[in-house]
């Protein structure tokens, strides 16, 4: 079990070569208000390839994945609230979390499958939450390292909004990158370099959902091929990392597990979207 931390509060948590990574254009989805980007499948290495990681990221596994689209961004405040029209992200002492452009949070995973379901039934389409390995699959990116720019932790500042400089003069206790990316909190979706598939916000911004139920020892026992834990389990897997985060919790295999009901100030999600 491995503690994460998530701005002062310690939250406790039950490769062969990688393909190179061929960004596709984005497509718009008018219906859902957002844009979404094709990935093509194959398989690759999850879990800690590099060593830096706790032992739920191991032992390291091909996965073999199936194409599919997932949202660009993070889900805005402005796009879950035609869901849901008083939803307030809140505050982090005093900074807003809650612009139209700022990722939701404070959003828990059954809330996250509810607005998914609802934007499904209102445009026709299929969306749902990412699996785990779809997600890690996304956020590599064709990449073996921690993190899809690499293993130098002090480039995050250029593609991820993480514990930062600007946060540290907040929080001076927190454990930080030595980079500077100019917010102290979430930062408007989208507004960081993208990964090499042409993915934003992937890594740092906010923690995302994914379909899996957590199991420390998932990787032992889930299948090759387009695998997702469904057994018996407590907790619900987040991915990524957040704005309130250092490098132990902004890597491309870190996965933690929390109970679905709940939700935090650096917790959101982002969709795929299945068939046409």
């Amino acid at each position: 079990m491995a503690c994460a931390k998530l701005g002062s509060v310690c939250f406790l948590f039950l490769f062969g070569p990688a393909a190179a990574a061929q960004a596709a254009a984005p497509s718009a989805d008018p219906a859902a208000g957002m844009a979404f980007v094709p990935v093509k499948g194959g398989c690759y290495q999850m879990g800690d390839s590099v060593g830096d990681g706790e032992p739920n990221e191991r032992p390291v596994h091909e996965v073999c994945i199936s194409d599919f689209a997932i949202g660009q961004t993070e889900v805005t405040n402005g796009q879950y609230r035609k869901f849901r029209p008083q939803h307030n992200s809140g505050a982090a002492q005093g900074a807003s979390l809650d612009g139209d452009n700022q990722p939701v949070v404070n959003v828990s995973w059954e809330d996250a499958v509810a607005y998914a379901k609802w934007l499904s039934q209102q445009t026709g389409q299929t969306y749902r939450l990412p699996t785990e390995a779809e997600w890690e699959y996304a956020a590599r990116a064709g990449s073996s390292h921690s993190r899809f720019w690499g293993d130098n932790p002090d480039e995050a500042c250029t593609y991820a909004n993480v514990a930062d400089m600007t946060a540290r003069k907040q929080w001076a206790k927190w454990t930080t990158f030595a980079c500077d990316d100019g917010y102290a909190v979430s930062a408007p979706v989208g507004s960081f370099a993208p990964n090499g598939y042409g993915i934003r916000d992937m890594l740092g911004n906010v923690w995302e959902w994914c379909e899996d139920v957590y199991n420390s020892e998932a990787y032992a026992r889930l299948p090759k091929n387009s695998p997702v834990y469904q057994g018996a389990g407590e907790y619900r897997v987040m991915r990524g990392g957040g704005w309130s985060n250092g490098p132990m919790g902004i890597r491309s295999s870190h996965r933690v597990g929390l109970s679905p009901d709940f939700g935090h100030h650096a917790l959101g999600f982002r969709l795929v979207k299945t068939g046409p």
